[in-house]
């Protein structure tokens, strides 16, 4: 029998962020986001057995995402947010793996613009009449065609991204190759979606003119540093669920320890982060207008880290399949932006990146 794990065999993993990102969500919200989500699970039938309950309503979360990417927006816009992440990671554990039937993907992207009457009448599939019913609630609360089209466009392209990986892991299985993986996994990480909903949460939407090359990056680099952050978190849970992970194949591929791959990527996290610095800083003084934008940005890019640390879905602290026990932190040092990797922004202004 192995001898019980003590503080001392815990490799720390430090994911850094400005300070000045950090807007921690009001810690009494009216309505709680919490509630909402679990009365609107029942309502529609989404769930339908206590374990359901117990894996989407208590160990997902989804509220703990909302109010944390979005700590600024209304409640009522958290609770809607938070409805929406449920519903996506139910009808994404459902899928994982085996990819949306032929045609789904565009049901649903149909379904979340709204329209006056439900998508295929009173028979529709329950997870199209549920993103029916959010997308009535982005109407009522005013988003423009232009944005439910960009919208629908994005969640069309992320259901469809799942027979991608699907396809991945039926030939290729859990060591794919990296380049292969994160070819998939960029498209699989959705940042699209939660990016869009910025305009949503605080009722602000882009002109055609502003979601331009700056709005582009950002949503690229937001991609790369999801992936790094969730494959961290998420070791264990895809370990145990059978899927690829880049710590992993980083481990096999260059022949070191699980927990070396694992500073690897959060090497890789902080080089991105500073792209992420310098492109802020640059865009914020050079396009005023969107200040607003890269300020909720950032916003999104560490609440979305810390719902992690915070969700029971995804252990802080792991062990590898190597058995190291791992602990992901979030931590925190003073804003330098602009000052960080201008070379790197550099390279992404010029397509190199």
């Amino acid at each position: 029998m192995n001898p019980p794990m003590t503080i001392a065999d815990l490799h720390d993993i430090v994911l850094s962020y400005p300070e000045s990102w950090n807007r921690p969500p009001d810690p009494h919200p009216v309505p709680d986001p919490e509630p909402e989500v679990h009365r609107w699970l029942d309502r529609l039938a989404l769930v339908t057995s206590a374990e359901e309950h117990l894996k989407y309503g208590t160990i997902l979360r989804s509220d703990l995402f909302a109010r944390h990417s979005y700590p600024l927006a209304p409640p009522d816009r958290q609770a809607t947010i938070a409805r929406l992440l449920a519903l996506w990671a139910l009808h994404d554990d459902r899928i994982e793996g085996r990819g949306t039937a032929e045609g789904a993907a565009e049901r649903i992207g149909r379904a979340v613009r709204g329209a006056p009457e439900p998508p295929d009448g009173p028979g529709a599939d329950r997870y199209v009449h549920a993103w029916w019913e959010l997308g009535r609630e982005f109407r009522r609360a005013g988003m423009g065609e232009r944005w439910l089209r960009r919208f629908g466009a994005n969640l069309t392209a992320w259901y469809r991204s799942t027979n991608d990986e699907a396809a991945m892991v039926r030939s290729r299985g859990r060591y794919p190759g990296s380049d292969a993986y994160l070819a998939v996994r960029l498209r699989t990480a959705g940042q699209q979606v939660w990016l869009d909903l910025l305009q949503y949460a605080y009722g602000r939407e882009l002109s055609p003119a502003e979601h331009g090359r700056e709005v582009r990056t950002a949503y690229r680099l937001a991609e790369t540093l999801y992936v790094h952050f969730n494959d961290l978190y998420g070791m264990e849970k895809d370990a145990n669920d059978g899927l690829p992970n880049l710590v992993p194949l980083l481990a096999h591929e260059q022949g070191v320890s699980e927990i070396e791959a694992c500073r690897e990527v959060a090497r890789r996290h902080a080089g991105t982060l500073g792209d992420v610095c310098a492109l802020s800083h640059r865009v914020r003084a050079r396009v005023p207008s969107l200040a607003w934008w890269f300020e909720a940005f950032q916003h999104l890019l560490v609440g979305i880290t810390r719902a992690h640390e915070l969700s029971p879905r995804y252990a802080p602290v792991q062990v590898t399949e190597d058995g190291s026990a791992v602990r992901v932190r979030l931590g925190w040092r003073r804003s330098q932006e602009g000052e960080e990797r201008v070379r790197s922004f550099a390279q992404v202004e010029q397509g190199v990146m």
